[in-house]
Protein backbone atom coordinates (compact mmCIF):
# COMPACT_ATOMS: atom_id res chain seq x y z
CA UNK A 1 0.00 0.00 0.00
CA UNK A 2 2.69 2.69 -1.01
CA UNK A 3 0.03 5.58 -0.62
CA UNK A 4 -0.79 4.39 2.38
CA UNK A 5 2.64 4.25 3.68
CA UNK A 6 3.38 8.19 2.65
CA UNK A 7 0.27 9.38 4.30
CA UNK A 8 1.83 7.90 7.08
CA UNK A 9 4.94 9.52 6.63
CA UNK A 10 3.51 12.45 6.16
CA UNK A 11 1.85 12.56 9.46
CA UNK A 12 4.37 10.83 11.54
CA UNK A 13 7.08 12.64 10.05
CA UNK A 14 10.13 11.79 11.80
CA UNK A 15 8.81 10.98 15.43
CA UNK A 16 9.98 8.08 16.85
CA UNK A 17 9.75 6.05 20.47
CA UNK A 18 9.67 2.55 22.35
CA UNK A 19 6.79 1.31 20.92
CA UNK A 20 7.55 -2.32 19.18
CA UNK A 21 11.23 -1.51 19.46
CA UNK A 22 13.44 0.67 21.04
CA UNK A 23 13.30 4.35 20.01
CA UNK A 24 12.53 3.43 15.82
CA UNK A 25 10.78 5.69 13.52
CA UNK A 26 6.72 5.92 14.61
CA UNK A 27 6.59 5.55 10.88
CA UNK A 28 8.23 2.51 10.71
CA UNK A 29 6.10 1.24 13.48
CA UNK A 30 2.69 2.02 12.21
CA UNK A 31 3.35 0.83 9.22
CA UNK A 32 4.46 -2.63 10.69
CA UNK A 33 1.46 -2.59 13.10
CA UNK A 34 -0.73 -2.63 9.56
CA UNK A 35 1.27 -5.76 7.78
CA UNK A 36 -0.98 -8.45 8.42
CA UNK A 37 -2.80 -8.85 5.25
CA UNK A 38 -5.31 -11.60 6.62
CA UNK A 39 -6.18 -9.35 9.58
CA UNK A 40 -6.56 -5.86 7.98
CA UNK A 41 -9.95 -4.10 8.33
CA UNK A 42 -12.06 -0.92 7.26
CA UNK A 43 -14.53 0.63 8.65
CA UNK A 44 -16.38 3.37 7.92
CA UNK A 45 -17.53 6.31 10.56
CA UNK A 46 -19.13 9.31 10.76
CA UNK A 47 -17.39 12.71 8.83
CA UNK A 48 -16.32 10.88 5.65
CA UNK A 49 -13.55 8.88 7.62
CA UNK A 50 -12.62 5.45 7.71
CA UNK A 51 -10.52 3.47 9.96
CA UNK A 52 -7.98 1.04 8.45
CA UNK A 53 -6.10 -1.25 10.99
CA UNK A 54 -4.68 -4.88 11.46
CA UNK A 55 -2.01 -6.85 13.25
CA UNK A 56 2.20 -6.82 13.37
CA UNK A 57 3.25 -10.05 11.71
CA UNK A 58 4.22 -12.41 13.54
CA UNK A 59 3.31 -10.86 16.68
CA UNK A 60 -0.60 -11.69 16.73
CA UNK A 61 -3.03 -8.78 18.70
CA UNK A 62 -0.59 -7.64 21.37
CA UNK A 63 1.12 -5.34 18.35
CA UNK A 64 -1.91 -3.88 16.42
CA UNK A 65 -2.30 -0.35 14.59
CA UNK A 66 -5.09 1.38 13.38
CA UNK A 67 -5.18 4.68 11.15
CA UNK A 68 -8.67 7.25 10.98
CA UNK A 69 -8.13 8.74 7.33
CA UNK A 70 -10.04 11.09 5.55
CA UNK A 71 -12.10 9.41 2.66
CA UNK A 72 -11.68 12.40 0.00
CA UNK A 73 -7.98 13.29 1.04
CA UNK A 74 -6.89 10.10 1.99
CA UNK A 75 -4.93 12.03 4.74
CA UNK A 76 -4.22 10.03 7.97
CA UNK A 77 -6.12 12.54 10.65
CA UNK A 78 -5.27 10.31 13.88
CA UNK A 79 -3.58 7.15 14.51
CA UNK A 80 -3.16 4.60 16.94
CA UNK A 81 -0.82 1.60 18.26
CA UNK A 82 -1.93 -1.29 21.24
CA UNK A 83 1.70 -2.41 21.81
CA UNK A 84 3.81 -3.40 25.04
CA UNK A 85 6.14 -0.77 25.31
CA UNK A 86 9.12 -3.25 24.29
CA UNK A 87 12.37 -1.80 25.41
CA UNK A 88 11.40 1.74 26.83
CA UNK A 89 14.88 2.56 28.02
CA UNK A 90 17.26 -0.17 27.14
CA UNK A 91 17.48 -2.40 23.72
CA UNK A 92 17.52 -5.14 26.27
CA UNK A 93 14.66 -4.58 28.48
CA UNK A 94 11.53 -6.58 28.13
CA UNK A 95 8.06 -5.85 26.89
CA UNK A 96 5.11 -5.66 29.13
CA UNK A 97 2.33 -8.50 29.00
CA UNK A 98 -1.20 -8.43 28.01
CA UNK A 99 -2.91 -6.98 30.98
CA UNK A 100 -0.42 -4.01 31.57
CA UNK A 101 -0.97 -2.92 27.81
CA UNK A 102 -0.34 0.29 26.63
CA UNK A 103 -2.40 2.28 24.05
CA UNK A 104 -0.72 5.36 22.11
CA UNK A 105 -3.32 7.51 19.85
CA UNK A 106 -1.35 10.49 17.83
CA UNK A 107 -3.41 13.35 16.53
CA UNK A 108 -2.72 15.85 13.61
CA UNK A 109 -3.13 19.12 14.64
CA UNK A 110 -6.40 20.19 15.06
CA UNK A 111 -7.92 17.27 15.78
CA UNK A 112 -9.33 16.57 19.25
CA UNK A 113 -9.99 13.47 20.91
CA UNK A 114 -13.17 13.56 20.98
CA UNK A 115 -12.54 13.05 16.65
CA UNK A 116 -9.98 10.07 17.67
CA UNK A 117 -12.94 7.96 19.86
CA UNK A 118 -12.65 5.49 17.04
CA UNK A 119 -9.18 4.64 17.41
CA UNK A 120 -10.27 4.08 21.50
CA UNK A 121 -13.33 1.78 20.15
CA UNK A 122 -11.19 -0.06 17.95
CA UNK A 123 -8.31 -0.57 20.80
CA UNK A 124 -11.58 -2.97 22.27
CA UNK A 125 -12.18 -5.19 20.02
CA UNK A 126 -8.74 -7.33 19.70
CA UNK A 127 -10.33 -11.17 20.19
CA UNK A 128 -8.36 -12.77 23.69
CA UNK A 129 -7.58 -15.88 21.34
CA UNK A 130 -5.72 -13.52 19.27
CA UNK A 131 -3.56 -12.24 22.41
CA UNK A 132 -0.17 -14.51 23.87
CA UNK A 133 -2.39 -14.95 27.21
CA UNK A 134 -5.82 -15.76 25.89
CA UNK A 135 -7.00 -13.56 28.73
CA UNK A 136 -8.77 -9.73 27.95
CA UNK A 137 -6.48 -7.13 27.23
CA UNK A 138 -5.99 -4.41 29.87
CA UNK A 139 -4.53 -1.06 28.99
CA UNK A 140 -2.52 0.07 31.98
CA UNK A 141 -2.15 3.60 30.09
CA UNK A 142 -3.73 5.66 27.29
CA UNK A 143 -1.46 8.48 25.94
CA UNK A 144 -1.63 10.83 23.89
CA UNK A 145 0.14 13.14 21.30
CA UNK A 146 -0.26 16.03 18.74
CA UNK A 147 1.72 15.86 15.80
CA UNK A 148 2.94 18.99 15.78
CA UNK A 149 6.72 20.12 14.58
CA UNK A 150 7.96 19.97 17.95
CA UNK A 151 7.38 15.86 17.59
CA UNK A 152 7.80 15.23 14.13
CA UNK A 153 10.90 17.10 12.95
CA UNK A 154 14.44 16.06 13.17
CA UNK A 155 16.30 16.04 16.25
CA UNK A 156 20.36 16.23 16.25
CA UNK A 157 22.05 13.02 15.86
CA UNK A 158 24.57 11.98 18.44
CA UNK A 159 27.67 10.49 16.82
CA UNK A 160 28.62 7.53 18.58
CA UNK A 161 32.07 8.04 20.63
CA UNK A 162 35.06 8.15 18.15
CA UNK A 163 32.79 9.00 14.86
CA UNK A 164 34.78 11.48 13.17
CA UNK A 165 33.22 14.82 13.25
CA UNK A 166 34.08 15.64 9.95
CA UNK A 167 31.74 13.32 7.89
CA UNK A 168 28.28 15.02 6.93
CA UNK A 169 25.31 13.39 8.41
CA UNK A 170 22.04 13.16 6.79
CA UNK A 171 19.92 16.12 8.49
CA UNK A 172 16.83 14.89 8.45
CA UNK A 173 17.29 11.57 10.50
CA UNK A 174 16.99 9.64 13.46
CA UNK A 175 19.93 6.90 14.60
CA UNK A 176 18.27 3.52 13.68
CA UNK A 177 18.59 2.33 17.02
CA UNK A 178 18.48 -1.37 16.32
CA UNK A 179 20.52 -1.66 13.29
CA UNK A 180 23.08 0.59 15.27
CA UNK A 181 23.29 -1.60 18.93
CA UNK A 182 24.07 -4.93 16.59
CA UNK A 183 27.54 -3.19 15.76
CA UNK A 184 30.51 -3.68 18.43
CA UNK A 185 31.76 -0.77 20.12
CA UNK A 186 34.93 -0.85 17.56
CA UNK A 187 32.64 -0.55 14.35
CA UNK A 188 30.55 1.64 15.71
CA UNK A 189 33.57 4.07 15.71
CA UNK A 190 33.26 4.20 11.73
CA UNK A 191 29.75 3.27 11.09
CA UNK A 192 26.34 4.99 11.51
CA UNK A 193 23.03 3.40 10.52
CA UNK A 194 20.23 6.19 10.53
CA UNK A 195 16.47 6.41 9.08
CA UNK A 196 14.92 9.02 7.35
CA UNK A 197 11.50 9.30 5.73
CA UNK A 198 13.07 11.32 2.74
CA UNK A 199 13.78 8.68 -0.38
CA UNK A 200 16.96 7.51 -1.34
CA UNK A 201 16.95 10.01 -4.45
CA UNK A 202 16.89 12.87 -1.54
CA UNK A 203 19.53 11.26 0.60
CA UNK A 204 21.99 10.99 -2.37
CA UNK A 205 21.05 14.50 -3.60
CA UNK A 206 21.86 16.09 -0.17
CA UNK A 207 25.63 14.55 -0.85
CA UNK A 208 26.34 15.49 -4.00
CA UNK A 209 25.30 18.96 -3.36
CA UNK A 210 27.32 19.77 -0.64
CA UNK A 211 29.68 22.40 -0.29
CA UNK A 212 32.53 22.66 -0.70
CA UNK A 213 31.64 19.26 -2.46
CA UNK A 214 33.23 15.91 -1.76
CA UNK A 215 36.74 14.94 -3.01
CA UNK A 216 36.79 12.45 -5.42
CA UNK A 217 33.03 11.39 -5.27
CA UNK A 218 31.53 8.67 -6.70
CA UNK A 219 27.44 8.02 -7.23
CA UNK A 220 25.03 5.59 -8.28
CA UNK A 221 21.43 4.46 -8.32
CA UNK A 222 20.76 1.30 -8.78
CA UNK A 223 16.99 0.46 -8.79
CA UNK A 224 15.48 1.30 -5.68
CA UNK A 225 18.82 1.85 -3.27
CA UNK A 226 21.97 3.83 -4.21
CA UNK A 227 25.30 5.21 -2.80
CA UNK A 228 28.05 7.69 -2.57
CA UNK A 229 31.61 7.76 -1.82
CA UNK A 230 33.84 10.50 -1.17
CA UNK A 231 36.22 12.40 1.32
CA UNK A 232 36.29 15.45 3.10
CA UNK A 233 39.52 16.67 5.23
CA UNK A 234 41.43 13.58 4.16
CA UNK A 235 38.56 11.07 5.36
CA UNK A 236 36.84 8.79 3.26
CA UNK A 237 33.57 7.44 3.86
CA UNK A 238 30.44 5.96 1.95
CA UNK A 239 26.38 6.45 2.21
CA UNK A 240 24.63 3.51 0.92
CA UNK A 241 20.83 4.26 0.92
CA UNK A 242 18.05 1.31 0.47
CA UNK A 243 14.49 1.14 1.80
CA UNK A 244 13.79 -1.95 4.41
CA UNK A 245 11.62 -4.91 2.80
CA UNK A 246 8.16 -4.34 2.15
CA UNK A 247 8.56 -0.53 3.39
CA UNK A 248 9.48 1.97 0.54
CA UNK A 249 8.20 4.94 2.30
CA UNK A 250 11.59 4.25 4.80
CA UNK A 251 14.95 4.71 4.04
CA UNK A 252 17.86 3.01 6.20
CA UNK A 253 20.99 4.98 5.95
CA UNK A 254 24.46 3.60 6.24
CA UNK A 255 27.51 5.97 6.38
CA UNK A 256 31.05 3.93 7.01
CA UNK A 257 34.37 5.51 7.18
CA UNK A 258 37.11 3.90 5.56
CA UNK A 259 39.50 2.08 7.36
Amino acid sequence: MPALDRAVTAFAGLASGSYYWPEGLLAEQLIAGLASSRHRRQQAVAGGRRVLSSYRLPNGGGERAALLVDDRSGDVLAAALAHRECGVGSSTKGCRDDQHAVLSIFLRPGIDRAQAQPLLEWSRTVPNEDLDSGEEEKFEKTEYTTMDAAHTKALPVVRPKGFAAQVPLYPRAVIYRTGQDALSDKKARRVLRLQTVDSVAQVLAFYKQLSPPLDGIESEMDGASGYVLGSRNGIAFSVNAKPPRDMPAITNIEIEIAE
